[in-house]
């Protein structure tokens, strides 16, 4: 029994369509999960300190490098972000 090649590209995109689907999906959570983890540290490090509601102080020391600085201004937005959250609830 001869197996046609265009029933094999079938098969194969029917099982590589949901595959590639579920890697995006998980990969969407481990970013989310890394920008988390990010903003924890830095605010735990103290380089950034979110007061909810009112301001957002970040350290600017010569040791800061300009993209130190914008890392620490996303994570000032993330925990407004979450902060917003949970007045929203």
């Amino acid at each position: 029994m001869q197996v046609r090649t265009s029933h094999i590209v079938g098969v194969l995109s029917l099982t590589t369509i949901p595959v590639l689907f579920l890697m995006s999906r998980v990969e969407d959570s481990l970013r989310e999960m890394q920008e988390s983890v990010d903003t924890k540290v830095t605010m735990a490090s103290g380089k950034a300190s979110y007061l909810p509601g009112a301001a957002c102080v970040i350290a600017a020391s010569p040791e800061q490098t300009p993209a130190d600085i914008v890392n620490f201004a996303r994570a000032c937005a993330k925990s407004h972000e979450l902060w917003l959250e949970e007045q929203s609830k």
